[in-house]
């Protein structure tokens, strides 16, 4: 019975990285020991840095160039042979611009800004024990279409929660992490009720 359960101690923890970007939370993430099963990224230069690097390190990672609203998280699952509730983690950064308080700030009648919310859409299919979402300190009081203060955050947290998701957000300072920029980034941790 306990060299049933070897294997599943020494199995390494799955993730699949959305907004991935040219891979730079994918980075940190595979020296922490996941294994990222695919990334999604419309960026083709990004996307061609991706491939390269998985390539070179020998990973079987799977790099989907393409809009993510096009990319179905059933068929996907289907596709990385994952079952609802095993994936370890979803992850990524989906874009900021319409939450920097830097530009427009169009927030959700950006149409990036609604892009946040296909953690919740990804997250309702394949129910990953945790999700890990990176993005710019102004989301936490970018105003929802109502215009409330903070209405966005609001908006993701409870439909995280309705999806039985506890949440813990931190800003964190790159320059306090051996990062020569003052950028603060909001961390969420959604956990899973299975853990």
């Amino acid at each position: 019975m306990v060299e049933n359960l070897r294997p599943q101690q020494n199995r390494s923890r799955t993730a699949l990285s959305l907004f991935s970007g040219a891979g730079g939370l994918d980075l940190g993430l595979m020296q922490a020991g996941f294994d990222i099963l695919a990334c999604i990224e419309i960026d083709p230069h990004c996307c061609h840095t991706s491939r390269a690097s998985a390539n070179r390190d020998g990973r079987s990672t799977r790099v989907i160039e393409d809009d993510i609203r096009n990319v179905e998280p059933t068929q996907l699952m289907g596709e990385l042979l994952l079952l609802p509730g095993k994936l370890d983690l979803l992850c990524g950064g989906s874009p900021c611009q319409s939450f920097s308080q830097i530009g427009k700030r169009g927030c959700l009648e950006d149409e990036r800004g609604t892009l946040l919310f296909e953690f919740v859409r990804f997250a309702q299919v394949l129910q990953p024990k945790v999700i890990l979402i990176e993005q710019v300190k102004g989301l936490l009081n970018a105003p929802d279409r109502n215009g409330k203060i903070g209405g966005v955050y609001e908006l993701l947290q409870m439909q995280l929660q309705e999806l039985g998701y506890e949440l813990k957000m931190k800003v964190i300072r790159a320059v306090e992490y051996g990062v020569a920029q003052m950028r603060e980034r909001v961390f969420i941790v959604a956990k899973g009720w299975r853990l």
